[in-house]
Parts: structure tokens; C-alpha cells; sequence
């Protein structure tokens, strides 16, 4: 296999910062200690929300012994030029990294040597030819209707997260994050270094364990802020006069929200999108929603919120920059002793919206011991 020049493999820090934002490694990655381990490729499982190389290892008296390792996630990667035949079973790799903290034989991975010496890191682009993740947002918002035919604001269009992976370079990696607006998660809007519970809402908190309870362990979103800018995945809004539905690029998260309705109604099976009423207040849409099932607001540091949440959201589109800017207030008379606030920004994007198609494959390392 013929490799760039390693002279061209540039590092691209903002998606470094994104492969932590899923989940922060340290939990999960011992990153106090580095590995090296050489083996065969038997498959790569090119998915989200991360790809992993399975190999095997010959162990000190020659028995085959199967590992995996980590890598970003295969939205991510494909932004820099990796695709599915990257590798394939039968090449021989030399894979850096860190161990698993709770079974053996997994990994991390730093780096991936070939036998021919070339070295491609985690977050490094494959080709010259391949594009940035900063190619996904499009500057052509000139050629799309700024209303929809029956006079309200066109929100309908694929958005992404325009100037980096949630958390930015230093918001933490919480919700709310585009790179283009202080991320909740940095404090600055009511975020976490704000965020004030109740007695209730600590001792929920405690029982939390990111380890194991982190709802991407399961394949489902956390919560309506954390996806909409997570990683650079690209949303997809489509808009009539009755609904508008929101479908999240992480996790495939589904929201309706109902425009020919008041009230919500008496009875709701709680979920994690909830139950949402909008209506508009001049050219902003403003999205009230309830009925959410008990999860966590803070996925990271296990800031949790009960059956209470009620949530507030502001969406405003700006057709000359073309983006769409939402700030939102989270109320839980339960748990939060104070409203829990944020905004993020989305842009237009050139790619268009693709199924996430979650497939979790950390195993035993992110499984509570019984």
C-alpha cells in the first residue's frame, strides 16, 4: 500500500479535540502509559462514533492473541481522506497508543505505523487531495429563499458546526459547542462552572458514571443540545407550516416541532427529544419544550436532569452569513437551582445530511463490573 509522504500528513488539531469531545478518553484510556503493539489486520470497522482496527498480536511464545484500538470517529476521518479499504485484512501495522483501563488487549490509538514505514496519526490527513473539515460549511447562502412561501424565515437546509468540534479548542467538549459561540461548557452562558443543583439533583449526579452510563454507549443521544454541533455532523432541517423537524447528524436524533399547536398535550411518553411546541415571534422561532425522560445534561462530568426539564430555544437565521443561531434556557425544578443557558451556531453546509448509523464497539472497557 502506497502512503503520502509523511511530510504531507498534516496534523489537524481542532479534530484531535473532537475525538475527546465524544467522550473523554481518560476514563476509558490509560494516557499515563504508551504502547506499542505489531500485528496483522483481520477488519476495519469503519463507524461511528468510532472506527477501530482489529489485528492480531503474536504473543512472546507465538500464539495469536486479537486486539482492537480506537480511533476518531468515521464522520471525522472521512473528512481527511480515510475510507473503508484503508486497511485491509492481511497488512501488517504497528499501532501506538494507550491501553484500555478495564480489558486487556484494546487500545487507544496515537499513531499507525505501515510496513513501510509510513506513520499516519489518529486525526492526520490521508491525502493531499483530500478536504478540511472546514470545507463542510458553504458561503452560498445569496442563492437560497430567505422565507419560506408562506412568509416565515427559511430554516430549512443542511447545518453543521461551523469553526470546529464541540467544545471548540477548550469549551470542554459539553454540549451546546460550535466552535463560532462560547460553549455552555465553558461557563460563560450559565454553563457548567455555573450550573447550581439541587440536593436532589446531586445525589442523581453521584450515581452517574461516564464510564459506563455516557447514553453513546448505548447509541442514543443525551440530550437535545449536546448532538446539533457535535463533531461536525451535518443536520438536516425540513420545514412545512404545520412542523418543522430537526434531524440531528449525531446519534440520528429526531424532533418534531408542532407549529399548529398552544398546548402540549396531557399525556406524553417521556424521551429524549420531548414534546415540542414553536411559534413565531417576529422572524424568530421559539421552541418550548417538555415530556423529556430522565438523562444527563452534562455527559462528560454526569450533570444529570430529571422528568422536570423544560427547555426554552431561540433559533435565528441570519441569510446573509448564512447561519443559524440558537440560544436556549433549561429549567428542572428538580434537580437545577438555577436555568442552565447556552447558544450555538450553525452554517450552511455543502455536504449533505448522512445517517449516523451508531455502531458502539468499546465492549467490556465501558461495561459496569456486576
Amino acid at each position: 500500500m502506497k502512503l503520502v509522504s509523511a511530510a504531507l500528513l498534516v496534523l489537524l488539531s481542532m479534530l484531535v479535540a473532537s475525538s475527546y469531545a465524544h467522550h473523554s478518553s481518560a476514563p476509558h484510556f490509560d494516557e499515563s502509559k504508551t504502547i506499542e503493539v505489531e500485528g496483522t489486520v483481520t477488519k476495519f470497522m469503519f463507524v461511528n462514533p468510532h472506527a477501530y482496527i482489529y489485528f492480531n498480536v503474536a504473543d512472546e511464545v507465538g500464539k495469536s492473541v486479537p486486539w482492537r484500538c480506537e480511533l476518531s470517529a468515521r464522520a471525522a476521518l472521512e473528512r481527511l481522506g480515510w475510507s473503508e479499504s484503508l486497511f485491509p485484512a492481511g497488512v501488517k501495522i504497528k499501532v501506538k497508543g494507550a491501553p484500555a483501563r478495564r480489558e486487556e488487549h484494546v487500545c487507544y490509538t496515537t499513531n499507525i505505523t505501515f510496513a513501510d514505514g509510513q506513520v499516519i496519526g489518529r486525526a492526520q490527513q490521508f491525502s493531499s487531495s483530500s478536504s478540511s473539515a472546514s470545507s463542510v460549511v458553504t458561503s452560498k447562502a445569496s442563492t437560497r429563499p430567505a422565507r419560506q412561501a408562506d412568509g416565515h424565515p427559511n430554516l430549512a437546509g443542511n447545518w453543521v458546526s461551523q469553526d470546529g468540534p464541540p467544545g471548540g479548542m477548550g469549551g470542554g467538549g459539553e454540549p451546546g459547542a460550535g466552535g463560532m459561540s462560547g460553549p455552555p461548557g465553558g461557563g460563560g452562558m450559565g454553563g457548567e462552572s455555573a450550573l447550581l443543583l439541587t440536593p436532589a439533583g446531586e445525589a442523581a449526579s453521584s450515581k452517574y458514571d461516564s464510564r459506563y452510563d455516557d447514553p453513546a454507549l448505548q447509541c442514543n443521544a443525551a440530550n437535545i443540545f449536546f448532538g446539533w454541533t457535535h463533531d461536525q455532523n451535518v443536520n438536516k432541517i425540513t420545514q412545512t407550516k404545520d412542523e418543522i423537524v430537526l434531524t440531528y447528524g449525531y446519534m440520528d436524533l429526531v424532533r418534531v416541532i408542532h407549529m399548529n399547536m398552544t398546548e402540549h398535550p396531557k399525556k406524553i411518553t417521556p424521551s429524549t427529544a420531548g414534546h415540542s411546541i414553536g411559534k413565531w415571534e417576529g422572524d424568530v422561532l421559539v421552541v418550548d419544550t417538555i415530556g423529556f425522560k430522565p438523562s444527563v445534561l452534562i455527559p462528560i462530568s454526569g450533570k444529570v436532569h430529571s422528568d422536570k426539564l423544560h427547555t426554552t430555544e431561540r433559533f435565528n437565521v441570519d441569510n446573509v452569513a448564512g447561519t443559524l443561531t440558537r440560544d436556549y434556557v433549561a429549567e428542572d425544578s428538580l434537580y437545577l437551582q438555577s436555568p442552565y443557558k447556552g447558544r450555538d451556531v450553525v452554517a450552511l453546509s455543502e455536504k449533505p445530511y448522512q445517517p449516523f448509523k451508531c455502531v458502539e464497539l468499546s465492549g467490556k472497557n465501558n461495561i459496569r463490573p456486576k
